[in-house]
Formats: C-alpha cells, sequence, structure tokens
C-alpha cells in the first residue's frame, strides 16, 4: 500500500457495534503524554479508503490544481477577497467541494464516528451492490507541531497548490547546508514569489523538508460547519513531485499499537441513532439551514 504508514492493514481489527464498544476502544489509547500530544481522528464511510487529499484521488485533478484554484476565484472573487493567506482560500474551496490538499479530521471522536457511519455502496465479488464497513482512523501530534493558519510552514506548503504540475525538487539541493542553493533554484524563486502575496516580508529561508512534509493546522473558527464538527486540517506537501503527496509520518500514530477500529455495515443505522440521542447528527454536524429541513423532513417521514 502506498503513501499510508499510519492505514496499516496488518492492525487488529475491532469491531464497533455500539457508543459503548467505540469508547472502550479509544480508552486504549496511550496516556502517558496526554500534556504533550492531541489527538485527531477521521471517519470513513468506506473502509477502503486511503487517507489522502481529495486532490490526488483523481490524477486530472492535481495536474490541474492550480488552474481549478484561479477557475473558482476568478468566478467567485467576492468569496476570496478578504483572505489573506492561501490556507484560508483552500479550507473555503475544501468546504465547497473543491478538491484540495487539505484532509478533515476533527478533535472529536464521536464527529469521525457519525461520517464512518453514512452509507456508502461497494459492489462485492459477485458484482452485487452491498453497505461497505467503515472506519474511525486516529491520529495524534505533539502539541507544540501544531501549526496555526498563519504559520509560515502552512504558507510555504499551502502556495505549492498554486505552482504548475511540473513543480518538484529533482533538481534542487538536498542538503540543509546547501539552502542558500535550494531556495535559488527558479522553481523555489517562483513559489516564493507566490508566498511573498500573503507575507512580503517572507525571507528566503524555504526547507525543503517543510515542502516535503504533512502538518496538522488549526483554522480560524470562522464557519459554523468547522465549530459543529470541531474541525482542524492535515495539509498534505509533496513526496518530491507535486503529483506525489507527502507520506504522514508514523510519529502521528498513538504510541500504543492501534487496533482498527471498524464499523460493521449493519451497526451503522443503529450507530447513528445512538449518535443522535447525544447530539450528532446531521441538523448539528451540517448546521447550513438546507440540512437542517433536510433532516427536519427525514426525522419526520421516518416516524412510526
Amino acid at each position: 500500500m502506498t503513501n499510508n504508514d499510519n492505514h496499516d492493514k496488518n492492525h487488529d481489527r475491532t469491531p464497533i457495534t455500539s457508543i459503548n464498544s467505540f469508547l472502550d476502544a479509544l480508552r486504549n489509547l496511550d496516556e502517558n503524554d496526554y500534556y504533550k500530544r492531541e489527538y485527531f481522528f477521521r471517519g470513513h464511510a468506506n473502509v477502503n479508503w486511503e487517507p489522502i487529499p481529495s486532490i490526488y484521488r483523481n490524477e486530472k485533478w492535481i495536474k490541474n490544481e492550480e488552474l481549478m484554484i484561479k477557475d473558482l476565484i476568478s468566478r467567485c472573487p467576492n468569496d476570496f477577497q478578504d483572505h489573506k493567506y492561501t490556507f484560508q482560500s483552500l479550507v473555503k474551496m475544501q468546504h465547497y467541494s473543491l478538491p484540495t490538499r487539505l484532509l478533515d479530521v476533527t478533535t472529536n471522536p464521536l464527529v469521525a464516528l457519525y461520517f464512518s457511519c453514512q452509507p456508502e455502496k461497494i459492489k462485492n465479488e459477485s458484482d452485487v451492490e452491498i453497505e461497505s464497513d467503515g472506519e474511525v482512523l486516529v491520529f495524534c501530534a505533539f502539541k507544540d507541531s501544531i501549526k496555526y493558519h498563519d504559520s509560515d510552514t502552512v504558507s510555504v506548503i499551502s502556495n505549492i497548490a498554486k505552482r504548475p504540475k511540473d513543480f518538484d525538487l529533482s533538481e534542487a539541493p538536498k542538503s540543509e547546508k546547501e539552502i542558500k542553493a535550494f531556495n535559488a533554484t527558479q522553481k523555489i524563486q517562483l513559489l516564493l514569489h507566490e508566498i511573498r502575496h500573503e507575507k512580503p516580508h517572507f525571507e528566503s529561508k524555504i526547507q525543503r523538508d517543510h515542502l516535503e512534509s504533512v502538518v496538522f493546522v488549526r483554522p480560524l473558527l470562522d464557519n459554523p460547519r468547522i465549530i459543529k464538527q470541531e474541525g482542524a486540517f492535515i495539509l498534505f506537501g509533496i513526496n518530491n513531485k507535486k503529483t506525489n503527496p507527502a507520506k504522514i509520518s508514523k510519529i502521528y500514530l498513538p504510541r500504543v499499537k492501534r487496533p482498527r477500529l471498524i464499523i460493521p455495515a449493519e451497526k451503522k443505522e443503529g450507530l447513528l441513532k445512538e449518535l443522535e440521542v447525544l447530539g450528532v447528527s446531521n441538523s448539528t454536524i451540517f448546521p447550513d439551514i438546507d440540512n437542517v429541513a433536510k433532516f427536519i423532513k427525514s426525522k419526520y417521514l421516518n416516524e412510526k
């Protein structure tokens, strides 16, 4: 399997059949570094999905990343005019389902469980559509490594999105001792030009390992959906070439051997009902009025 050390298929499968079994599984997480580390969660409706940003799920998207960004901003300029940082624009694009190099995560495990319980059809060996199992992924990061929306590292990685598909590091010096030569290369100079649009006084000191890193980022809480979902993001750099995503480091795994938290397909509906009792539902996760109305309509339609 490529790119995802954290999604090891050899982990023991722990079936989640109720809220209690889910909380029991979370109690097994390492608490030794509670004050130094923070957990993030992501729910997948399909157990076979990989934790990579949407921009890397289709070859044509990653090859046209900078053009999609330009197209959206040129068509909807008023939506982006107050954004000082490229990261802010990527968050808004993610909100409206444009593929980006962001991966949604949450600090609330129940929110992740909700997403893992969404219906998702797959075809079995007989080519018959069946409901897929879901999964909750667990990440952890040292608190001092978590970035904010205005971080220099976040600006560096975010602005890779504005560079063309041939952006790569193949001709750049690999030694950190050659940082001056690295920053003098044409492709890095053009990247620096993008960064200085949002940070005019940014120094010419981009580190190669920042471009090839994966970081957890706390966004501005200026969006009702992010607030309700207790959302954060994983921002992906590149792996030498722009068309290859950076790899998630093993340091983002809990120290104990993590079981795979699997939601059996037949348990999804029951878990969603349990979550609704706890105040986690479509109307709270997606607080836009159209989603709340849709939830209310469905609730009364299914009333016995």
